[in-house]
Protein backbone atom coordinates (compact mmCIF):
# COMPACT_ATOMS: atom_id res chain seq x y z
CA UNK A 1 0.00 0.00 0.00
CA UNK A 2 1.62 3.09 -0.92
CA UNK A 3 1.62 6.74 1.19
CA UNK A 4 -1.31 8.19 -0.57
CA UNK A 5 -3.24 5.57 0.27
CA UNK A 6 -2.93 5.72 3.92
CA UNK A 7 -4.60 7.33 7.04
CA UNK A 8 -3.46 10.67 8.19
CA UNK A 9 -1.16 9.70 11.11
CA UNK A 10 -4.01 9.68 14.04
CA UNK A 11 -6.30 8.15 12.30
CA UNK A 12 -5.94 4.28 13.33
CA UNK A 13 -4.27 2.05 10.17
CA UNK A 14 -5.59 -1.08 11.17
CA UNK A 15 -3.52 -2.64 7.66
CA UNK A 16 -0.31 -0.78 8.73
CA UNK A 17 2.49 -2.77 7.18
CA UNK A 18 6.39 -3.33 9.04
CA UNK A 19 7.81 -0.90 6.61
CA UNK A 20 5.13 1.76 6.91
CA UNK A 21 4.85 1.67 10.51
CA UNK A 22 8.80 3.57 10.88
CA UNK A 23 7.68 6.28 8.47
CA UNK A 24 4.55 6.89 9.94
CA UNK A 25 6.06 7.30 13.79
CA UNK A 26 7.99 10.27 12.45
CA UNK A 27 5.42 11.70 10.72
CA UNK A 28 3.53 11.56 13.81
CA UNK A 29 6.19 12.84 15.96
CA UNK A 30 4.28 15.49 18.27
CA UNK A 31 0.76 13.80 17.49
CA UNK A 32 -1.03 13.63 20.56
CA UNK A 33 -4.81 13.49 19.39
CA UNK A 34 -6.56 10.78 17.87
CA UNK A 35 -5.63 7.24 17.64
CA UNK A 36 -3.22 4.42 16.59
CA UNK A 37 -3.78 0.98 16.05
CA UNK A 38 -2.19 -2.31 17.42
CA UNK A 39 -0.75 -2.65 14.07
CA UNK A 40 1.23 0.81 14.13
CA UNK A 41 2.14 0.88 17.54
CA UNK A 42 3.48 -3.04 17.71
CA UNK A 43 5.10 -2.78 14.48
CA UNK A 44 7.56 0.59 15.86
CA UNK A 45 7.99 -1.89 18.95
CA UNK A 46 9.62 -4.03 16.85
CA UNK A 47 11.40 -1.65 14.58
CA UNK A 48 13.02 -0.11 18.18
CA UNK A 49 13.64 -3.80 20.02
CA UNK A 50 15.64 -4.16 16.37
CA UNK A 51 17.65 -0.68 16.51
CA UNK A 52 18.26 -1.44 20.25
CA UNK A 53 19.68 -5.02 19.11
CA UNK A 54 21.63 -3.46 16.47
CA UNK A 55 23.14 -1.03 18.90
CA UNK A 56 23.59 -2.93 21.92
CA UNK A 57 25.66 -5.35 20.09
CA UNK A 58 27.97 -2.85 18.52
CA UNK A 59 28.11 -1.45 22.02
CA UNK A 60 28.80 -5.02 23.18
CA UNK A 61 31.80 -5.94 20.54
CA UNK A 62 33.35 -2.65 21.18
CA UNK A 63 33.46 -3.40 24.75
CA UNK A 64 34.50 -6.71 24.44
CA UNK A 65 38.11 -5.50 22.32
CA UNK A 66 38.42 -3.46 25.56
CA UNK A 67 38.44 -6.33 27.91
CA UNK A 68 40.53 -8.49 25.03
CA UNK A 69 43.28 -5.97 24.53
CA UNK A 70 46.06 -4.89 27.35
CA UNK A 71 44.12 -2.24 29.66
CA UNK A 72 46.70 -0.47 31.27
CA UNK A 73 44.29 0.42 33.65
CA UNK A 74 45.74 -0.93 36.89
CA UNK A 75 45.06 2.21 38.93
CA UNK A 76 42.56 5.26 37.98
CA UNK A 77 43.63 8.40 37.62
CA UNK A 78 44.44 10.81 40.13
CA UNK A 79 40.96 12.98 39.63
CA UNK A 80 38.91 10.04 39.77
CA UNK A 81 39.85 8.73 43.10
CA UNK A 82 39.54 12.43 44.45
CA UNK A 83 35.80 12.12 42.75
CA UNK A 84 35.10 8.62 44.27
CA UNK A 85 36.10 10.33 47.88
CA UNK A 86 34.11 13.59 47.46
CA UNK A 87 31.04 11.34 45.89
CA UNK A 88 31.17 13.52 42.81
CA UNK A 89 29.62 11.38 39.91
CA UNK A 90 30.49 13.44 36.68
CA UNK A 91 34.41 12.77 36.46
CA UNK A 92 33.94 9.32 37.39
CA UNK A 93 31.14 8.85 34.60
CA UNK A 94 33.73 10.70 31.93
CA UNK A 95 36.49 8.46 32.88
CA UNK A 96 34.26 5.49 32.69
CA UNK A 97 32.91 6.41 29.09
CA UNK A 98 36.90 7.89 28.14
CA UNK A 99 38.05 4.61 28.36
CA UNK A 100 35.81 2.61 26.23
CA UNK A 101 36.98 1.64 22.70
CA UNK A 102 36.00 4.36 19.97
CA UNK A 103 33.28 1.60 18.24
CA UNK A 104 31.57 1.25 21.76
CA UNK A 105 31.37 5.14 22.38
CA UNK A 106 30.10 5.37 18.98
CA UNK A 107 27.83 2.78 19.40
CA UNK A 108 26.18 4.34 22.88
CA UNK A 109 26.56 7.85 21.23
CA UNK A 110 24.14 7.38 18.60
CA UNK A 111 22.05 5.02 20.04
CA UNK A 112 21.48 8.06 23.11
CA UNK A 113 20.85 10.26 20.15
CA UNK A 114 18.25 8.45 18.79
CA UNK A 115 16.31 7.56 21.98
CA UNK A 116 16.41 11.07 22.89
CA UNK A 117 14.72 11.98 19.59
CA UNK A 118 12.21 9.34 19.55
CA UNK A 119 11.22 9.48 23.03
CA UNK A 120 8.66 12.64 22.02
CA UNK A 121 7.10 10.45 19.09
CA UNK A 122 7.13 7.17 22.00
CA UNK A 123 5.11 8.85 24.39
CA UNK A 124 2.54 10.40 20.98
CA UNK A 125 2.11 6.31 19.55
CA UNK A 126 1.59 5.54 23.34
CA UNK A 127 -0.77 8.22 23.76
CA UNK A 128 -3.34 7.91 20.63
CA UNK A 129 -2.64 3.77 20.91
CA UNK A 130 -4.12 4.24 24.69
CA UNK A 131 -7.18 6.43 22.94
CA UNK A 132 -7.81 3.85 20.58
CA UNK A 133 -8.53 1.33 23.60
CA UNK A 134 -10.86 3.75 25.10
CA UNK A 135 -8.45 5.19 27.96
CA UNK A 136 -6.92 8.75 28.61
CA UNK A 137 -3.27 9.08 26.99
CA UNK A 138 -2.72 9.91 30.94
CA UNK A 139 -2.09 6.58 31.42
CA UNK A 140 1.25 6.77 30.01
CA UNK A 141 2.69 8.29 33.25
CA UNK A 142 2.78 4.16 34.51
CA UNK A 143 6.18 4.47 32.43
CA UNK A 144 7.46 6.58 35.68
CA UNK A 145 6.05 4.05 38.25
CA UNK A 146 8.21 0.94 39.10
CA UNK A 147 6.25 -1.89 37.50
CA UNK A 148 4.42 0.55 35.81
CA UNK A 149 5.75 -0.63 32.47
CA UNK A 150 4.01 -3.86 32.87
CA UNK A 151 0.46 -2.34 33.15
CA UNK A 152 1.47 -0.06 30.00
CA UNK A 153 2.23 -3.14 27.83
CA UNK A 154 -1.01 -4.46 28.69
CA UNK A 155 -3.26 -1.59 28.26
CA UNK A 156 -1.45 -1.21 24.87
CA UNK A 157 -2.11 -4.33 23.89
CA UNK A 158 -5.63 -4.05 23.81
CA UNK A 159 -8.40 -4.50 21.55
CA UNK A 160 -9.31 -1.22 19.83
CA UNK A 161 -12.75 0.08 20.35
CA UNK A 162 -15.50 1.42 18.72
CA UNK A 163 -14.64 4.95 17.16
CA UNK A 164 -17.85 6.63 18.68
CA UNK A 165 -16.59 5.13 22.02
CA UNK A 166 -13.07 6.30 22.08
CA UNK A 167 -11.89 9.15 23.92
CA UNK A 168 -10.73 11.83 21.78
Amino acid sequence: MDSAAQPPVGTPWHQATFGASFVRFWRGYAIFRGRAARAEFWFWALWWFLISLVANIAFGAGVLTFFAGPSGLDTPPPQVEQALEAFNPFPVWGYLLSILPLGAQIALGLFTVLALASLMPWIAISVRRLHDTGRSGWWVLLAAVPLGNAVLAVLLALPSIDRAQAVR
